[in-house]
């Protein structure tokens, strides 16, 4: 190590040092690193106005000199500094504390020589740089309050709008960049008139493109930073997988005379917060939907427990005041007849009233069950046919019959075939005036390989029609048109709802045409596997039977009005009952 002489060198440094713009010390670098010699501005850095003064504050040592929260760290910097640098030169920063306490920042570029008189000695030259480092400081704060505000933006820009540049503040888009290098644009010189329509073509979804340069333009973004200090826009991109990506562009106008046309552009990928959102609303929507759904079937449960206590009410006031005539007049047979016929006419109707009820309550509740069975649907139909020729014949409405249909059989619920079938054919007969016709129709429309056949059956009549007002809500329950009361009957309102539910159980479907005052047309569809079985021959069907005497039957009932019906009606059936 170079030694020197340090008398003649302090000597050369006092007339050098002793006015000079900045402080200058020497210590010693071993023991209590006393000072061997201090200049004048040192003193004015700590606030002294002599030596003494001086001394007093620091011990008249450099570690006197360092706020003791910095010391070792200053020590231990300079420490590595010398062992690792040739020239035997440190640079650290420290606190000092004035005369008057107040806290200022000093650099400190020292250099390590040995010396013939002295030992080991540091020259020093020191700088009041507290400004400086208040600045950067402030720079720092800033710039974490700026990284703080940016989490989550994967890239943000200072937009020059006069000059076209953009410069890269945050840099993670490996879109950007990669579009820069293809462009040979550095970060220095990049146009963002250029790069970011680039980016549209490659990156962003094809019907958000037109929308995403809108927003990014130079006349967008004057026009709106022009009242607003900020704003956002979205657009969607696609990942190098093809994913659909959600972002957000937000643009800060710069608030400095300084950068005037000057504009912050950070995005970032917000698909997470729009799946929350999503989430959230799609939570939301069902729990309006479950509510709306309960509420809409209290209304309809209270309209369903109106209409069939009035429906009840109806035919039991007639039960029950045709019921008192005929005790009035019993010894009237006319009177005592028509009132009768009155009564039967009340309890088929109330009867027909509880087997509807009975059967929507069934469905309503998931307790229908199909019970499949091989049936000839000619035979199916016909029987449906037959049980309504008589009242046809009554109001001398013809019925044309276009029956296509193989003679083979299917599997079907027979029951719940007629009850659908007979429903429609029903309100037909009903509903079709005097010298009216009624056309049915049915055919197989097409077989499927695994055994299935499409089946259409279509009803279609002449009468009075329906309104399409009605139409709408004809399968609702309890829904009558106002033709019930003009063509003189009234029902139970129940039959087309449950053939809709019914043919819904079965697989199949209804299809309901209609003009007012010009008739109705219904059309079934319906699909049945086919029995694949040779053709079996159909036993008859039994109408009536007469047992004449020969059988005996023990009947067993708990009250009494039943009993005595079934028993009167066997007995008249040639049955013995006990």
């Amino acid at each position: 190590m170079e030694e020197v002489n340090l008398a003649e060198s302090t000597f050369i440094a006092k007339k050098l040092t002793q006015r000079m713009p900045g402080g200058f010390c020497v210590y010693h670098a071993t023991g209590d690193e006393k000072f061997i010699y201090v200049n004048d501005f040192l003193l004015e850095i700590f606030g002294c106005e002599t030596l003494e003064e001086f001394k007093e504050l620091t011990g008249y040592t450099f570690r006197g000199m360092v706020h003791p929260d910095d010391l070792d760290r200053v020590e231990d910097s300079i420490a590595r500094q010398i062992a690792n640098d040739i020239r035997n030169i440190d640079y650290v920063e420290y606190r000092i504390i004035r005369k008057d306490g107040t806290i200022r920042w000093l650099d400190d570029y020292g250099r390590f020589v040995s010396t013939k008189t002295y030992g080991d000695v540091f020259y020093v030259f020191v700088h009041d740089i507290t400004a400086q480092h208040e600045f950067r400081e402030e720079n720092s704060r800033r710039e974490k309050v700026i990284d703080g505000l940016s989490i989550g933006f994967s890239s943000i820009y200072l937009l020059n709008l006069d000059k076209g540049t953009m410069r890269p503040y945050k840099l993670q888009n490996d879109d950007f960049n990669k579009i820069r290098e293809d462009l040979n644009l550095t970060a220095q010189n990049a146009k963002w008139e250029i790069i970011l329509p680039e980016y549209a073509k490659r990156c962003v979804v094809e019907k958000d493109k037109e929308f995403y340069l809108k927003e990014i333009s130079k006349e967008t973004i004057l026009n709106r930073t022009k009242d607003e200090t900020s704003y956002t826009f979205h657009y969607r991109r696609r990942d190098n997988d093809g994913n659909t990506i959600h972002m957000e562009v937000l643009i800060v106008k710069v608030q400095d005379e300084e950068l005037s046309h000057h504009v912050i552009m950070g995005y970032r990928d917000i698909t997470e917060h729009i799946k929350s959102v999503r989430k959230k609303l799609t939570e939301k929507l069902n729990i309006e939907m479950a509510l709306e759904r309960e509420k809409h079937a209290n209304e309809v449960k209270a309209s369903f427990l109106f209409s069939m206590s009035h429906d009840i009410r109806t035919p039991m006031n007639a039960i029950m005041g045709f019921t008192a005539l005929a005790q009035r007049h019993i010894n009237e047979p006319e009177l005592l007849q028509n009132y009768l016929e009155k009564l039967d006419e009340s309890n088929h109707h109330m009867l027909d009233l509880i087997d509807d009820l009975l059967e929507m309550s069934k469905i309503d509740y998931g307790r229908t069950e199909l019970k499949l069975e091989t049936c000839n649907l000619r035979r199916q139909l016909q029987i449906v046919i037959d049980m309504f020729r008589i009242q046809a014949e009554e109001k001398a409405i013809r019925f044309e019959m276009e029956i296509d249909l193989p003679e083979h059989e299917v599997y079907v619920d027979s029951l719940r075939f007629r009850r659908v079938m007979s429903n429609i054919l029903s309100n037909a007969v009903k509903f079709t005036p005097n010298d009216g016709t009624i056309k049915i129709s049915a055919r197989r429309k097409q077989v499927s390989e695994s055994g299935y056949a499409r089946y259409e059956f279509s009803i279609a009549d002449n009468g009075v029609g329906m309104t399409p007002e009605f139409m709408k809500r004809m399968f609702d329950a309890f829904e009558r048109e106002s033709t019930s009361t003009q063509t003189g009957y009234i029902g139970t309102g129940l039959g087309l709802t449950i053939t809709k539910k019914l043919l819904n159980i079965m697989g199949g479907s209804i299809n309901v045409e209609s003009k007012k005052n010009e008739g109705s047309t219904f059309t079934v569809d319906l699909p049945l596997k086919i029995v694949q079985e040779e053709k079996k021959e159909l036993p008859p069907i039994v109408r009536d039977y007469k047992a004449t005497g020969k059988y005996r039957i023990l009947l067993v009932e708990d009250i009494d009005v039943n009993r005595m019906l079934a028993e009167t009606i066997l007995s008249e059936s040639g049955f013995l009952v006990e």
